[in-house]
């Protein structure tokens, strides 16, 4: 009776250690986008540089292929981001914008153009 006792116990741990391992992989594939990137808005409008629409550009046969692409950044950087990818060929209906809300940050000073008001992040 003793080993069945042993055996049951010693295959619950093992069970309850892949039910976390399992369970660890599905929250780290929930949690974290597929992929991700970051473009900028030209200083002082909301217009894409060149070096911007590049990067839809490489992004959206990847974007094409996801069910749902995220934009999070200030609402008329995302508008901007959001009108490329679908003249780029990605459906409107795909893709989701969020506000950026994260934490803030002081304000640059003496008129200096902050890089992280511009920013546009892309998320699979």
């Amino acid at each position: 009776m003793r080993k069945y006792t042993l055996a049951l116990v010693a295959g619950g741990l093992l069970m309850g250690a892949a039910g976390v391992a399992a369970a660890q992989q599905l929250a780290t594939a929930v949690a974290s986008p597929k992929s991700e990137l970051m473009v900028f808005t030209e200083k002082g409008s909301h217009a894409l540089s060149p070096t911007a629409i590049s990067t839809i550009r490489s992004a959206v046969s990847e974007a094409r292929s996801a069910h749902h692409v995220t934009l999070t950044g200030s609402p008329e950087n995302v508008a901007a981001v959001k009108n490329e990818l679908v003249r780029q060929g990605v459906p409107a209906n795909a893709i989701v914008a969020r506000n950026d809300v994260g934490t803030p940050l002081p304000k640059v000073g003496d008129g200096l153009s902050d890089p992280a008001d511009r920013r546009v992040a892309i998320s699979f």
